[in-house]
């Protein structure tokens, strides 16, 4: 079975082996149809080595599904091999550096009291803090929120995101003296120094 679905603690545990995720969709979708009121308004969490194989967009579209067939979703995913705690809200407070390799997914704002290394993914519905170096990919507001942000103590990404717009990788990478932050101005995404007094900050 593609995904298996057990009621554990007042929550839907999605389990997923092996597969594609145009196949998850499609499994998903018979299931939701044939009993909507299962999963209606039920708290969803995601779970199995299946998600390794996932990339940021795809995960997003699977709770994209959930959230469109009315249930909550009540996780966040780990990058393997890391300890899961408090993955149940919808803010994370992430204490360790993220591997190359690694994906660290959240359903609100994510602040990192670490790095994020070159190939390693991030993708919150919030907002995006990293104290540390940001060298990867961050997808911050990636329900569609233009207003969320990506801060970085030294920001030099692979890839920057912000709802369904997508930044170029910065031409000059190293280590910079100053944090910044990235955010959409309305036409494209900026990269600013880190001012305190910027209009962007009131939302």
């Amino acid at each position: 079975m593609l995904i298996k679905i057990k009621g554990i603690n007042s929550s839907l545990v999605f389990i997923f082996s092996s597969g594609a995720c145009e196949d998850y969709i499609a499994f998903l979708m018979e299931r939701f149809e044939q009993t909507p009121q299962l999963f209606q308004g039920s708290k969803v969490v995601f779970q199995g080595a299946g998600l390794d194989n996932l990339n940021s967009e795809e995960i997003c579209k699977l709770q994209k599904l959930c959230l469109e067939h009315g249930m909550i979703l009540n996780n966040m995913t780990a990058p393997e091999g890391l300890p899961e705690k408090s993955y149940n809200h919808p803010n994370l407070i992430y204490y360790r550096s993220i591997r190359s390799g690694q994906k660290l997914t959240a359903e609100g704002s994510v602040i990192i009291w670490g790095d994020v290394h070159e190939s390693a993914e991030i993708l919150a519905g919030g907002d995006i803090i990293v104290l540390g170096s940001l060298h990867g990919i961050a997808h911050a507001g990636c329900y569609g929120d233009l207003n969320n942000i990506v801060f970085a103590l030294n920001l030099s990404p692979t890839q920057i995101r912000i709802g369904n717009k997508i930044s170029r990788a910065a031409e000059e990478k190293g280590k910079r003296a100053y944090p910044e932050v990235a955010y959409w101005d309305g036409q494209n995404i900026c990269i600013s120094v880190y001012d305190t007094k910027e209009s962007w900050l009131i939302r």
